[in-house]
């Protein structure tokens, strides 16, 4: 990488004839083998969460055919870092990595404290000159995309693992949805992430900020389900 490279802005606005109709399957998710230390973590979010936390559910769709582990990378770290932030994240595949009845949540309306994830292999639209984007977030509709051939280049770039990356792309665009489209001078919601923000998520540290924390704690149970 050259001095002079910029990363990619995280997400662009896609035009809506870009998005496939939902297609159905499903899978229970397991831990992937991240190692005892990280495999803690996320243990002590799910047994510990934080005060007032929120529950969603989030639609995954591939269409990239992403690997098992890491798709249990991205789910895992995902809701660890929602987690954090008082969001409980429950995930249901839609459409790739089948096993089982498809739940009905996948042919339902979004809303209520549903959302939508699409893993696609590349950005559909004209590159633009910063660089092709890592994800999308169509906010008014509840649906998200991240790209997984860019979120590897810039995995690669900044020595993380393409999981990790995936996993804050998706957390950004998730973040979206909930927040709406604004953006924040620090952490997992910046327009573009930098050097520094990259070698945070390797060790897992980039997170919401407090006033974003705050922000979704107060989210209404049209974006959100309400506390159990």
């Amino acid at each position: 990488m050259s001095a002079t490279f910029h990363p990619p802005c995280i997400e662009f606005a896609l035009p809506q004839a870009h998005f496939r109709a939902m297609k159905t399957s499903w899978k229970t998710i397991w831990p992937a083998a991240l190692g005892v230390a990280w495999l803690a973590v996320a243990a002590d979010a799910r047994e510990n969460p934080p005060v007032g936390e929120r529950s969603l559910t989030v639609l995954v769709l591939d269409y990239a055919g992403v690997s098992d582990r890491s798709l249990n990378e991205l789910e895992t770290l995902s809701a660890v870092l929602l987690s954090r932030a008082g969001v409980r994240a429950e995930w249901v595949h839609c459409q790739g990595h089948e096993q089982g009845p498809r739940p009905a949540v996948c042919d339902a309306s979004l809303g209520g404290g549903v959302v939508m994830l699409r893993l696609q292999m590349v950005f559909p639209g004209r590159e633009p000159k910063v660089g092709n984007p890592l994800g999308a977030a169509t906010v008014e509709s509840g649906y998200a995309s991240i790209f997984v051939s860019e979120i590897g280049k810039q995995a690669d770039r900044n020595g993380i693992g393409a999981g990790t990356l995936m996993a804050y792309a998706a957390t950004h665009e998730i973040g979206h949805l909930l927040l709406g489209p604004g953006h924040s001078s620090g952490g997992i919601m910046q327009a573009v992430w930098k050097a520094a923000d990259y070698r945070d998520m390797a060790q897992h540290w980039l997170g919401f900020n407090a006033a974003q924390v705050q922000a979704l704690r107060r989210v209404d149970a049209a974006r959100v389900g309400p506390d159990d």
